[in-house]
């Protein structure tokens, strides 16, 4: 029978933690980072609705709405600011006091003492829940069990001795049955504490089956009740279901935070758990902002209940810390000694590469030597093949004209032969006083115009570039040169002295010289560097 039993409540187990099986740790551990990262956001909207309350109490007509408003303001700071909720509760006591309802002035009173219990002043809450009628209104009141039961259960976290704690438990006990009497017909606040009964009589196996199937009963009404969800993630640490058990306490601190309720367990919880897996980074963020709510909320007296797990979370901080520190300072070590090392091979670089700079400057000079001395050298077997070109065009021309001279001399002299033999001395006379001379000059001229435009056909465009626009020359008809050009066509051969230009041109030097000064003055350059221009045309 047992062992059906047993086999029964796994079934019931696992059917009735699908829920909390949903999302995985790694996910609601996202969700709550981000919670905690956008904290502030949920504060400001907290604080908007409270300013929004606040006005509407300054503004309210009659004492019976500032009551109502009063209330609303000591709700929204009772796990915000507790020492505001304890103001806006005595506000209630003195506004109950003008009504003419013992219910309304004991409501009033019960704020008090919750707010007098949650600043940790517990003797002080006591006495106004002593001082309470005990009639009708109170012996209904789960309000009222619940304030004696969470006032006595933080004395007994207080206390050392044995039998002071062991009629705590009983104390404790009653009140909770008190509330389950009074919350019978009510099954969102009746099992909830029924399994709390079971859990503090150790029944956590039974208490876990009637949580799960209150849970799938009633799972809309409880998705955003964080006091479930931490019922259900203790049950589940104490049964050692440490993966389930994180699941809920993260869901209940999920909760918490966004309900802005800054008096929680859970996160202290979820702290001590990651503490224990190793997880020390998140553990520590976790316990420092649950110290920080607790600051925040003014509520000292839930200090103990964090500092509990402070010390021991921030030693294994610290010490993961110096562990990194240690770590990062070997790495650094590492990091300066290669920084070292490349230094040394960076400088060592840098004399070669010196070394090599300067041989590529040498080299670099050498190669602009050598190519001056190949330009200059091209340029002379340009020139010297351009010479041999005109010496071979000129040499060729000159025994045609020798071999025209010796054919027409030939003829002369059989003529003049023929004459004497004849007896035609006046004849003979004739012909000696009749000369050729302008005749073969100008075949010589012709002859040497045609060859040297045959050598340089764009001579006279080129050279016509050289002077003003307004100054070119043309030659005239049936002429290849005039005379300028044929001057300045035997400078750009290299016979660049007047004497022999003149001698060439059967012209005076005077005259050569004139034709040279004439044409110079027509161009803008100076006139070493026409003469030279016209030299490379």
């Amino acid at each position: 029978m047992g062992r059906l039993l047993g086999i029964m409540a796994f079934i019931l187990l696992g059917m009735a933690s699908a829920g909390a099986r949903q999302a995985s740790v790694g996910d609601l551990m996202k969700h709550l980072d981000a919670l905690l990262d956008s904290g502030k956001y949920y504060d400001a909207q907290v604080e908007r609705d409270i300013t929004r309350y606040r006005h509407a109490y300054a503004t309210a007509a009659s004492p019976q709405r500032k009551f109502v408003v009063a209330g609303y303001l000591f709700y929204r700071y009772r796990k915000f600011r507790v020492d505001s909720a304890l103001h806006y509760a005595r506000v209630r006591v003195r506004l109950a006091s003008q009504f003419a309802s013992p219910d309304t002035m004991t409501l009033a009173l019960m704020n008090e003492a919750d707010g007098l219990k949650r600043m940790g002043r517990f003797q002080d809450a006591l006495n106004v829940l002593n001082g309470l009628p005990h009639n009708r209104y109170t012996r209904n009141s789960t309000y009222y069990y619940y304030l004696y039961h969470s006032i006595y259960l933080s004395l007994s976290e207080m206390l050392t001795d044995a039998s002071e704690i062991a009629a705590s438990k009983r104390i404790l006990s009653r009140y909770r049955d008190s509330v389950n009497w009074v919350n019978r017909n009510d099954p969102l606040t009746f099992n909830p504490n029924n399994a709390e009964i079971m859990k503090n009589r150790g029944q956590y196996r039974k208490a876990l089956q009637y949580l799960l199937q209150f849970g799938r009963q009633y799972e809309p009404q409880l998705a955003d009740d964080a006091v479930y969800w931490y019922t259900l993630g203790d049950t589940y640490d104490h049964l050692g279901d440490k993966d389930n058990a994180m699941r809920c306490l993260m869901r209940s601190a999920i909760i918490d935070k966004q309900h802005c309720n800054k008096t929680y367990t859970s996160l202290q919880r979820v702290a001590w758990m990651l503490y224990k897996q190793g997880d020390y980074d998140r553990a520590y963020r976790y316990i420092t902002c649950a110290m920080n709510d607790v600051i925040a909320a003014r509520a000292y007296n839930r200090l103990s209940s964090v500092s509990e797990y402070m010390p021991i979370i921030t030693t294994a901080y610290e010490k993961q810390q110096h562990s990194l520190a240690v770590r990062r300072n070997v790495v650094l070590l590492v990091v300066a000694l290669s920084a070292i090392a490349l230094c040394v091979l960076m400088l060592l670089l840098y004399h070669r590469n010196k070394k090599l700079s300067a041989t590529r400057r040498q080299l670099a000079l050498s190669n602009a030597q050598l190519k001056e001395l190949n330009e200059r050298l091209n340029g002379m077997n340009k020139e010297l093949a351009e010479n041999n070109k005109i010496k071979e065009a000129y040499i060729a021309q000159l025994f045609r004209v020798c071999s025209g001279y010796i054919d027409g001399y030939e003829k002369n002299r059989l003529s003049l032969l023929s004459k004497l033999k004849s007896g035609s001395m006046r004849n003979l006379e004739t012909m000696l006083k009749t000369s050729s001379k302008s005749s073969q000059l100008n075949t010589l001229f012709h002859n040497f115009d045609m060859i040297f435009l045959e050598l340089f056909p764009d001579f006279v465009t080129r050279f016509n570039g050289l002077l003003r626009p307004e100054e070119h020359i043309t030659p005239k008809a049936g002429e290849l040169l005039s005379p300028e050009l044929r001057i300045y066509a035997l400078v750009r051969l290299g016979i660049n002295d007047s004497v022999k230009i003149a001698g060439f041109l059967h012209y005076s030097p005077q005259t050569v010289y004139n034709y040279r000064l004439r044409v110079r003055n027509k161009s803008d350059l100076p006139r070493n560097e026409f003469v030279a221009r016209v030299k490379n045309l």
